[in-house]
């Protein structure tokens, strides 16, 4: 299995901003959470090699981070984007701004606890359009009263079990917002229409065992979850309590 890579990347937020203006990608709505904004630029500096999941930092104590997993290392993103990207690109990040380490394979019966910033949304079956986890529970079970909190845990402790890949242990909802989002039409055209969603923005906090090495691995590759390239999914690691 190729190692999995843990980056980070310390942006000039002015920078972007700027570079994110020049493509059009700004107005009085902006993205309230920088998700298109980051993940139109990780796009532009390393096009197939864009690290997903990752997260947005921002700490008053300390300068803007992006923590992201990936298979390719801090020497592969520098020379790529040494190589191809643009000027106003290579400015919000330049090379020595982005470091790696290898991630450990965790072994099977450690105990670890977790961060996760998720978007707790799923899509109906009936129509395919994309709904709060919580509110397709709520139209399912109108006799019921349900607690988001449970609504999420359940749902990221379904999430975080596939394959066998761990055993939660714990988890809680410690914060949760909605939030405007920015996105773009699919199509190809280089005009294409911005739009603005309303979204469940989920911090959860708790603890899981490993069960599968490998399967927990792919786990964090992977992230949890949907919108994984806009900031949603990835499972920040730390030693229990």
């Amino acid at each position: 299995m190729k190692p999995l890579y843990m980056i980070e990347l310390q942006p000039d937020l002015t920078a972007l901003l700027r570079f994110l203006h020049n493509q059009g990608l700004t107005n009085k709505n902006n993205d309230e959470n920088l998700g298109y904004g980051v993940h139109a630029w990780l796009g532009a500096a390393f096009d197939k090699l864009s690290p997903k999941p990752w997260r947005l930092l921002l700490d008053k104590r300390r300068p803007p981070r992006v923590l992201a997993y990936s298979h390719h290392s801090a020497k592969e993103l520098q020379q790529h984007m040494c190589e191809f990207a643009d000027p106003s690109t290579y400015a919000i990040c330049p090379p020595e701004a982005i470091a790696s380490r290898v991630m450990p394979v965790w072994s099977s019966g450690r105990r670890l606890a977790f961060d996760l910033q998720c978007c707790p949304v799923g899509r109906k079956a009936n129509n395919g359009i994309e709904k709060d986890i919580f509110l397709m529970h709520a139209d399912s079970r109108e006799d019921e009263k349900l607690s988001r909190e449970t609504v999420y845990c359940n749902w990221v402790s379904e999430q975080l079990h596939r394959n066998q890949a761990v055993t939660v242990d714990m988890i809680q909802l410690v914060g949760f917002r909605l939030i405007r989002q920015m996105r773009q039409g699919m199509n190809n055209s280089p005009q294409r229409k911005l739009s603005y969603l309303i979204r469940p923005h989920a911090l959860l906090q708790g603890e899981f065992i490993v069960e599968d090495p490998d399967a927990f691995t792919n786990l964090l590759a992977r992230g949890v979850g949907r919108h994984r390239s806009f900031g949603y999914g990835m499972l920040l690691l730390r030693p229990p309590a």
